[in-house]
């Protein structure tokens, strides 16, 4: 069964955080296509943009590929993408199509933001 999905947003320092939440497939694609215009910087100037998955329970083909579109539009757009929570198996099909190659997974959003002092510094 399909958990429904949502997204929140807030920023830390110089990254905006999208808390995801159900599962990522065909039935969330506009919803994360409508969250922002992914191919510019956001207004604040925040140039790190984070996904945090842990509470994503399901990840598809189509959750993947929208991922993918949406990390390479943040790249062209001048951010750099990362993210936290996604299951070892997740972890796995990340690395297998290149995704984790553009947006690497950390185990904590506090071990992103530790790297994002560094890089901004």
């Amino acid at each position: 069964m399909s958990r429904s999905f949502q997204a929140n947003m807030r920023t830390e320092g110089e990254a905006v955080i999208y808390d995801l939440e159900g599962d990522l497939s065909h039935q969330s694609e506009d919803a994360l296509y409508g969250l922002r215009d992914w191919e510019r910087t956001p207004e604040s100037g925040r140039r790190f943009v984070v996904f945090n998955l842990t509470r994503v329970s399901y990840i598809n083909s189509i959750g993947i590929a929208v991922l993918i579109r949406i990390v390479r539009a943040l790249r062209q757009g001048g951010c750099q993408a990362f993210a936290y929570g996604a299951t070892p198996h997740y972890q796995k099909l990340f690395r297998i199509v290149g995704l984790s190659e553009h947006m690497p997974i950390y185990p904590s959003e506090a071990s992103i933001l530790q790297r994002l002092k560094l890089l901004d510094s």
